[in-house]
């Protein structure tokens, strides 16, 4: 079995954890909008989310909406005009939506819907074959020799290597997808990569790949043997969240309903196992504390793209 299949399958085993008396039990029909095709990983992400949420909120049934366009930026757009009626939730991947937005030259998605809640928080890990550099010390020591792989422009990813450049002589290569930069440092054709621990966790746990540093506050409990980039000498943290959305008129009581089943959701225990299994950590941030996050984010955002395009300006 493939790594996608193999990480495909492991999405979607949270269906099973479903009961079949809440699923009998469906009353309450609310569309899961994700902006992005089916079969992507915000889409396989959505799907394996629902059954979890349907979980703690047995009366409401979810149903998978695909709203792809300009990068998360249409579904945006849907979510914003929705009826307040309209019972519509939008999944949210930070930086990534912001950053596409800063990129169209349009308003931060947070000012344009109402951030409910974050729930997973995914790490950023610098990795590297097992016959490559062993610590921040050695990847150091190669200097100009080294290249450092990131994913594509506008991940948190590519973002954590931009912050590395000035701290590391490595030459940075963006690759067009995650699985192209992960092949790369497996290969060996780049000295290290900087992935989301979910795109690495399976090659670390196979032995492929080799944990450098981790750009969190404190060691992951993931890779409890993988130092920090801190403890390395290198103040860097970096992570990605996904979370939901709602229309700003939506109606108090659709709101409250969510985010209690949302924070219920979090702390559930067969998600959080899921959550490690893919090299997430399930974490709940409510809606001030994941709008300052979004808010901060999307400033540091704005600030790096007046001084430094990670794209090419459109003329």
């Amino acid at each position: 079995m493939t790594l996608l299949r193999r990480r495909s399958a492991l999405l979607l085993a949270g269906a099973a954890l479903l009961p079949a008396p809440a699923m009998a039990s469906r009353r309450n029909p609310v569309e899961l909008l994700v902006g992005a095709p089916g079969g992507s990983p915000a889409d396989l992400w959505a799907r394996s989310v629902a059954p979890f949420l349907e979980r703690t909120l047995p009366r409401l049934a979810l149903t998978v909406r695909n709203h792809p366009g300009r990068g998360g930026l249409e579904a945006v757009a849907l979510l914003a005009s929705a009826r307040p009626e309209q019972k519509l939730v939008s999944v949210v991947t930070t930086p990534l939506l912001l950053a596409r937005a800063v990129e169209a030259g349009e308003a931060s998605p947070a000012e344009r819907i109402a951030p409910l809640a974050s729930v997973i928080e995914e790490s950023m890990v610098l990795v590297g074959a097992p016959a490559g550099p062993p610590d921040m010390a050695a990847l150091r020591a190669l200097g100009e020799r080294g290249t450092l792989g990131t994913p594509p422009a506008g991940s948190a990813a590519h973002f954590a290597g931009l912050r590395l450049e000035g701290r590391l002589d490595l030459a940075r290569l963006a690759f067009p997808s995650a699985t192209a930069a992960r092949q790369a440092a497996i290969s060996g054709h780049v000295a290290a990569a900087v992935l989301a621990l979910p795109d690495a966790i399976a090659a670390l746990r196979e032995g492929k790949l080799v944990g450098i540093g981790i750009a969190s506050a404190r060691r992951s409990t993931l890779l409890p043997d993988v130092a920090t980039l801190r403890e390395q000498g290198l103040d860097l943290v970096a992570s990605a969240q996904r979370g939901f959305a709602i229309n700003p008129a939506a109606p108090d009581v659709f709101r409250a309903g969510l985010l209690a089943g949302l924070e219920a959701m979090a702390a559930d225990q067969d998600f959080a196992t899921q959550a490690a299994t893919l090299g997430q950590n399930a974490r709940f941030l409510g809606p001030d504390a994941w709008g300052r996050v979004l808010s901060r984010a999307d400033g540091e955002l704005r600030r790096l793209w007046a001084e430094e395009p990670w794209l090419p300006r459109r003329a």
